[in-house]
């Protein structure tokens, strides 16, 4: 077993690569979750029927359930969520076999903690592993702060980008990378710009690859899980296609391709409609998609 270690320590501003490497032409990157109560046996399924798969994401995390990890820290709880071990014992094995690495945020308020749960998750089934942590160091001791005029505890994170991932990545070579709170997008970023050799400055290939991460974020909302409405022409489609929805990946060459796809003869519906309803999901603007890694500018031609 092997934790990374956490002394290092880096600012907020992001350096170029030196000399990024392009490890492959294309990267595989699937989403194994896309909200905190999402289903554990979701992931597995897209795990085992997606061989091409390089890396299955995982983002558990919002501003619901941060706050509830701050509430249960000062409680004396755990930080980081607690089904953390309930995942990884499902995921771990075929992972490690199939050489896939695991990109979650189920850090919450504390990844160092979740790092060694799953090191002794790891340790009792007998895998060998190597887990890194990508996380905000506060400048006080801790991100719970007292607010006496209100007489409440508030705490505070900040939206991480990439970088770190991708630090993470090229340096430590893990089986698995927990972080805490990070961009949705940038989650899936990570190994794309790690794996296909982009840089910092390559903004076009940066933003494609935004593009694509949108897309996944947010689980089987991609692949149909609300975009059906009976007795619409546009979205109507049958209950059996909902029986057996399909977690999302998607196929992104070096040159910023993307080609979103759902596990072969999996229900629900993948559609040019499906991805335009996702892409103007909590943007705000459409047209200039702010986050911390690049602002997107997009246009969508089209209606759905």
């Amino acid at each position: 077993m092997e934790a990374v270690p956490l002394e290092e320590v880096q600012n907020c501003v992001v350096k170029l690569r030196s000399n990024p490497q392009r490890r492959k032409n294309q990267v595989y990157v699937g989403c194994g979750a896309g909200f905190g109560g999402d289903r554990p046996m979701a992931a597995l399924k897209l795990l085992e029927r997606v061989e091409e798969l390089n890396y299955i994401v995982l983002e558990c995390l919002a501003e619901r359930t941060l706050a509830d990890r701050y509430q249960v820290m000062l409680s004396g709880g755990k930080g980081f969520d607690p089904r953390v071990k309930e995942w990884l014992s499902m995921l771990l094995p075929l992972a490690l076999d199939r050489e896939v690495c695991i990109i979650t945020n189920m850090g919450a308020i504390d990844p160092p903690g979740a790092q060694k749960e799953i090191l002794d998750l790891a340790s009792s089934l007998g895998l060998e592993i190597t887990v890194a942590v990508a996380y905000e160091s506060s400048i006080s001791e801790n991100s719970v702060l007292w607010n006496e005029s209100m007489g409440v505890a508030e705490g505070r994170s900040t939206y991480l980008g990439a970088a770190p991932i991708v630090h993470c990545l090229e340096n430590y070579k893990p089986h698995v990378v927990i972080t805490s709170r990070v961009a949705d997008a940038a989650l899936f970023l990570a190994p794309m710009v790690y794996e296909l050799g982009w840089n910092w400055n390559d903004f076009e290939k940066l933003a494609q690859g935004t593009l694509a991460s949108h897309l996944l974020e947010c689980g089987c909302q991609l692949t149909g899980g609300y975009f059906m409405h009976p007795g619409d022409a546009y979205r109507d489609f049958s209950f059996e296609q909902l029986r057996d929805l399909s977690l999302p990946y998607a196929e992104v060459s070096y040159k910023g391709e993307v080609c979103v796809g759902k596990a072969k003869g999996s229900g629900g519906l993948l559609s040019y409609s499906t991805c335009a309803e996702q892409l103007l999901y909590e943007v705000g603007d459409p047209a200039n998609y702010i986050t911390p890694d690049l602002v997107r500018s997009s246009y969508i031609s089209s209606p759905l």
